[in-house]
């Protein structure tokens, strides 16, 4: 797969998602559906309450950096040779992982939080106006993220949860780090990649 592949954050062939189009699905067809017949949403909107003590625990526990899938992506770049990164650097977007000196960025995005293009995924059935505007500001918020990274000279990959499973993970890697090796001008080791336990 080529570069700009990886710079949209697009992947086709994803193990247990279906392929879906820039712009397409559910998701878009509601927000689409929605726009057209509400004001503009205010800077904030107020999270609605939770339908019951299990959603309250579960979005909670949410976490913004240290995720799973990011310490899992952050072990295989260590045993690949290529350390040195800073973590949350401050530039736009905050990447989860970067090597500000050859200005390269990478985004480990959860699929249902920044909807993934690769995942048919569905919308929260209850408070479902408050979800399609969270999320269309969080796609907004990705995308205007990645557009002034490239705009400031800055390589900027996006690898999505789903990328990360078992089944899909060993190809993942396999395209993107001798992207990352060249860009980085670093070589990469052999040896197995390890996960975090």
């Amino acid at each position: 797969m080529g570069n700009g592949a990886w710079n949209r954050g697009e992947r086709a062939g994803s193990a247990g998602c279906e392929a879906a189009g820039p712009g397409a699905g559910p998701f878009r067809a509601r927000v689409e559906l929605l726009a057209g017949r509400a004001l503009p949403a205010p800077a904030r909107v107020a999270a609605p309450p939770a339908t019951n003590e299990n959603v309250r625990k579960s979005m909670r526990g949410n976490k913004r950096a240290d995720t799973r899938p990011e310490l899992v992506v952050r072990a295989r770049l260590r045993a690949a040779g290529l350390s040195g990164y800073r973590l949350q650097w401050k530039v736009p977007g905050h990447p989860d992982v970067a090597w500000p000196g050859k200005k390269v960025a990478l985004f480990v995005n959860g699929c249902f939080w920044h909807r993934c293009p690769h995942c048919n995924l569905s919308l929260p059935k209850s408070n479902v106006e408050y979800w399609v505007v969270k999320f269309a500001r969080n796609v907004e918020r990705d995308e205007q993220s990645r557009a002034t990274l490239e705009a400031l000279g800055w390589k900027v990959h996006v690898v999505w949860e789903c990328q990360l499973k078992k089944k899909a993970i060993d190809a993942t890697m396999a395209e993107l780090l001798p992207v990352l090796a060249e860009e980085l001008d670093k070589e990469l080791l052999s040896g197995a990649p390890t996960d975090p336990a």
